[in-house]
């Protein structure tokens, strides 16, 4: 194994030792022992990303709709937490992202006009 595929082991090692994986999987699991609200929760996190990948140009008519239909989860105190829970997870994986490819100095020069 190359030392940078044992540096990326070691981080993927660690990530459970995070608070932010923590509150995710304790809310994860609380919300998976209510089965209907885990279903409601997994129906809107795929049509949300359905709508976001779609690339049409009504995205956020199209989001504000989805808001509607599952306002019941934005109501929900274990959906609600589920979801802060999931978005800070998230954020710390995309910083770790950013850091990475920042230190990678790929050229990305062709991307700007």
């Amino acid at each position: 194994m190359s030392e940078v595929e044992e540096l990326m082991a070691q981080i993927v090692k660690k990530l459970p030792m995070t608070k932010e994986y923590n509150q995710y999987k304790d809310v994860l699991n609380r919300v998976k022992a209510k089965p209907d609200l885990y279903h409601r929760i997994g129906e809107f996190r795929r049509k949300s990303m359905e709508i976001r990948m779609s690339g049409n140009g009504n995205t956020i008519q199209a989001m504000n709709e989805l808001q509607k239909e599952f306002q019941d989860l934005q109501n929900n105190a274990l959906s609600a937490d589920f979801f802060v829970a999931e978005h800070q997870y998230c954020r710390m994986i995309q910083e770790l992202e950013n850091q990475f490819l920042e230190g990678a100095q790929i050229e990305t020069d062709f991307l700007e006009k």
